[in-house]
């Protein structure tokens, strides 16, 4: 998640505080857009959920809400993510292996008695390959909140080191991005208009 904030790669990570060799304010990482962020490292992580939630509530401070990316499928590290979370916001491609690790995470947050909010779709690129909608409805069991889909404008925000949402904050992929941030609120994302309309077909011209 951090190259996707032009981040990069961080001397002090999450493994360092949850193994008491740094303070978590020398870990965190702030992005002119508003969001910190609390990178780490999967290779080397060994936390339970209890001591990343402790860590993770020292980090909450005056936030709305704290997002753990999270890894796919039911290891240890996804695990942990459910036990240190409330709630649980499942992402999958439209695609059979990714959607058959989303289930198991899915079943592992029951378990944990998380309530799972919806399911992202990502990477959507309307293909007759990927899946069918209702099919992955019936599969999941879950309300689909969101389909973002496989655009350009994120691999050039990588690039950029700007995320896709203030680089082109009026794309499609922005748009699907903003709505989901709405539902996730529990709120209905705005209509867009005409308007709205032609301004993400304008912001569609790349300079790649």
């Amino acid at each position: 998640m951090a190259q996707h904030f032009g981040l990069g790669f961080q001397d002090v990570s999450l493994n360092d505080v949850l193994s008491g060799e740094a303070y978590i304010t020398q870990a965190v990482a702030k992005h002119p857009a508003g969001v910190s962020i609390l990178p780490a490292s999967i290779l080397e992580f060994s936390a339970n959920g209890e001591s990343l939630k402790h860590t993770l509530v020292e980090f909450l401070g005056d936030k709305d809400f704290v997002l753990i990316d999270a890894g796919a499928g039911t290891n240890d590290e996804v695990e942990h993510a459910i036990e240190a979370s409330d709630e649980v916001l499942l992402v999958s491609e439209p695609e059979l292996p990714s959607l058959t690790n989303c289930l198991g995470a899915k079943k592992l947050a029951e378990q944990l008695e998380r309530d799972v909010l919806g399911l992202v779709l990502n990477s959507v690129r309307k293909e007759k390959s990927e899946v069918d909608k209702a099919d992955i409805k019936n599969l999941i069991e879950t309300d689909i909140i969101g389909r973002v889909p496989d655009h350009r404008h994120v691999r050039e925000g990588i690039a950029l080191r700007e995320p896709v949402v203030s680089y082109k904050p009026k794309s499609e992929v922005s748009n699907a991005i903003k709505d989901v941030s709405h539902r996730i609120q529990g709120n209905e994302p705005p209509k867009r208009t005409l308007k709205d309309k032609l301004a993400s077909k304008i912001e569609g011209v790349s300079p790649f």
